[in-house]
């Protein structure tokens, strides 16, 4: 569906979704979420996660300390577009497994203990850093954030509630096996909305969407358009900085976020617009200015199509000019890149960059944010380029490289295009404020691959599963970088055989 454009440029909000167990929060604010460009939170996998490691280890709610204890041992995952919509425990994907019937009878008694809530509720609340989000759980307009810029409710019976969860478990609707289901949701219900801590209940301020009879999407058309419409109103009428404190006594969450307004996404690069073809012309010129760079590699089997995820060596800030600024023209497509937010604070910077394909990233949420913003373009099959290093090497050497690398090639199934710049380093060295004369720098493009190939000719998915491949994938697109580089620069991968 096309974007209003009354709303263009929207502010990206933090929205709060609450309502009871089985009224669709989870689906419907995550199909809202992907429609809006937002990212998306069910604050219940953690209370579920928790449930679950408690019952597997014996602990009860009588047991705070231990309850406290099993937090720490639980981790949100984005799924294939930046949802935190998975858990692991113990290095496992343990997603299925929280959504149990088993967890279902418990999860109500856990969750109400206050020492646990309280363990989880700074965890909660750090999530909204950077905004362009929509949180859903049980008390997330009412206690964990009490200022949010929109709280929705979102309600339907327990009957209707209960044929929902029978249908996705492919039961009959009048079997047994759906009335207990019914009586476990009014069971839960009397649970949630009865307990002393943090109780199920609307914010007064909420807007009350009641979903009995509607299609899917008729509730997430519903959702949608009441973010659009706070968008409008919040253009309109900004927020103030700071909000009193919530009836718990706690600070409400937007000074979490600095006071910092949400960036606005970046269109996909998709040619070369002229922002583009000028500036490579003028960085080619500079750089030349300075040294004479070589081009090394199989231009002609980097296709003119699909998804190309570029990962490369980041010795030196020259480092996006000698790639993007040289192999611009020579793709025959725009780089996409993420860059840090504070370059779009600017007003000249930041409309190059937004014409350039520079994405914004916050890096009070970077993890999330910035694997989000990869995904937004590798899914629309477009050319992004990114340094696994994460930061800059001090001395020209490769580092050990973070795993998002391999997460965005799995997931995407985008050719991965390994790129080796060599000597950078000597160029612009990390700390130097201007670039040195130097005599040469190579960009040595490797062959194209999909990782997820690649990988099937090991054992790295027949072993340990989703995180060790994470770290077999990172390992093989690095020893691939490597092998581009001159021997001085392989660093944490030196002396590592490439695999073909």
């Amino acid at each position: 569906m096309p974007d209003d454009p009354e709303v263009q440029p929207r502010r990206g909000l933090v929205v709060a979704l609450d309502g009871p167990a089985s009224s669709g929060k989870s689906s419907v604010g995550a199909a809202a979420a992907a429609r809006l460009g937002y990212r998306f939170c069910d604050t219940g996998l953690l209370y579920r996660a928790v449930t679950w490691l408690a019952l597997r280890r014996g602990i009860g709610e009588g047991d705070p300390a231990a309850l406290v204890r099993l937090v720490e041992e639980v981790e949100l995952l984005p799924d294939e577009v930046g949802r935190l919509a998975h858990v692991a425990i113990d290095g496992e994907d343990a997603t299925a497994a929280v959504r149990g019937p088993e967890v279902d009878g418990a999860v109500s008694a856990i969750s109400r203990v206050p020492e646990l809530r309280a363990a989880l509720l700074e965890r909660q609340r750090r999530l909204v850093d950077g905004g362009r989000i929509i949180m859903a759980g049980r008390d997330i307009g009412t206690v964990v954030l009490p200022d949010a810029d929109l709280k929705l409710f979102l309600d339907a019976s327990a009957e209707e509630r209960a044929r929902r969860r029978a249908e996705e478990r492919g039961l009959a609707p009048d079997g047994p096996e759906a009335a207990a289901i019914l009586g476990e949701l009014r069971r839960r219900d009397t649970l949630d909305s009865t307990r002393p801590v943090a109780p199920l209940r609307a914010a007064p301020d909420a807007v009350h969407l009641q979903t009995d009879g509607n299609a899917f999407a008729t509730t997430v058309d519903l959702v949608v358009e009441a973010i659009r419409e706070r968008e409008r109103s919040a253009v309109a009428a900004p927020r103030p900085a700071a909000a009193a404190p919530s009836e718990t006594g706690t600070r409400p969450a937007a000074p979490a976020r600095g006071g910092r307004r949400p960036i606005e996404p970046t269109p996909i690069a998709t040619r070369l617009n002229p922002v583009i073809w000028i500036g490579s012309l003028v960085m080619r010129v500079l750089a030349r200015l300075f040294t004479q760079v070589h081009i090394e590699g199989d231009l002609e089997a980097i296709p003119r199509s699909g998804a190309i995820l570029i990962a490369a060596n980041h010795a030196s800030n020259a480092d996006p000019v000698l790639i993007g600024a040289f192999l611009n023209q020579r793709f025959g497509r725009p780089l996409n890149w993420l860059g840090k937010r504070e370059v779009f604070e600017w007003p000249i910077l930041s409309w190059l960059a937004r014409h350039g394909g520079v994405h914004p990233v916050d890096r009070g949420a970077a993890d999330v944010e910035a694997f989000r913003s990869a995904m937004r373009i590798l899914e629309a099959g477009h050319v992004l380029a990114v340094f696994p290093e994460g930061t800059r090497s001090p001395d020209g050497r490769l580092q050990g490289a973070k795993d998002g690398v391999a997460v965005l090639a799995l997931r995407s199934g985008a050719l991965v295009v390994p790129i080796g710049v060599g000597d950078s380093d000597r160029l612009w060295p990390k700390g130097g404020r201007m670039p040195r004369f130097t005599r040469s720098v190579s960009v040595r493009i490797g062959a194209p691959f999909r990782l997820g190939e690649a990988l099937a000719t090991t054992n790295a998915f027949a072993t340990a599963g989703h995180l060790r491949a994470k770290e077999a994938g990172t390992n093989l697109i690095m020893r691939r970088i490597a092998a581009l580089l001159p021997e001085r620069q392989r660093g944490a991968y030196a002396g590592e055989a490439p695999e073909a």
